[in-house]
């Protein structure tokens, strides 16, 4: 009789196991390297994108799983994945601040888009080369990878060009990945 309850407790235990398993996996339903995006709601639709930030293991950029929400439309994409970009990473070098705020997006039919940040990106403009590169590297490939028709990013702030940024890549003209592109070991050939 012990032994029959024995056998009736861990099963109820085995079961009880089971079904906390599959409400947890019901509950995350992303593998732990997937970060959701601010404003995800749940049933909401979503998009997988890669945002790119810089490695703090090597020279170079590295890709980063994030869920947002599928606003439909290229222009909202894009804008939702500078937001999402600008907000940083846990674990990766990002250098912007999360200050910076987008101000308007346009995509251009020859694959320019022309993105307007608020004037924080200059007044909190990354410092050092290497710092310089991995965030405007980042932002350029963050958008091109993820928005086939986007292929060069023109950067304005408040809605300018800028000749001189406070630091050494000039943002005068559209910048291309293909610059970038070259450093890191996310991207398939």
């Amino acid at each position: 009789m012990r032994r029959l309850i024995w056998i009736a407790a861990i099963g109820v235990l085995l079961v009880a196991g089971v079904l906390l398993v599959r409400a947890l996996l019901g509950v995350l339903g992303q593998p732990p390297n997937v970060q959701h995006g601010g404003g995800v709601e749940p049933g909401a639709p979503t998009r997988m994108i890669q945002l790119f930030y810089g490695s703090r293991d090597r020279v170079g950029l590295e890709g980063e799983d994030r869920a947002i929400p599928d606003l439909g439309g290229e222009e909202a994409m894009i804008e939702r994945i500078v937001t999402e970009y600008l907000r940083g990473s846990r674990s990766r070098i990002a250098g912007f601040n999360p200050a910076v705020r987008v101000r308007g997006v346009f995509l251009a039919q020859d694959g320019t888009v022309y993105l307007d940040l608020t004037s924080e990106l200059l007044t909190r403009w990354p410092r050092g080369d290497g710092l310089e590169w991995v965030s405007v590297g980042g932002l350029v490939c963050s958008i091109t990878e993820n928005v086939p028709a986007a292929r060069r990013i023109q950067i304005l702030v408040e809605g300018k060009i800028i000749e001189r940024p406070p630091g050494a890549i000039a943002i005068d003209l559209p910048l291309e990945p293909v610059g970038f592109r070259g450093f890191t070991e996310d991207w398939e050939s």
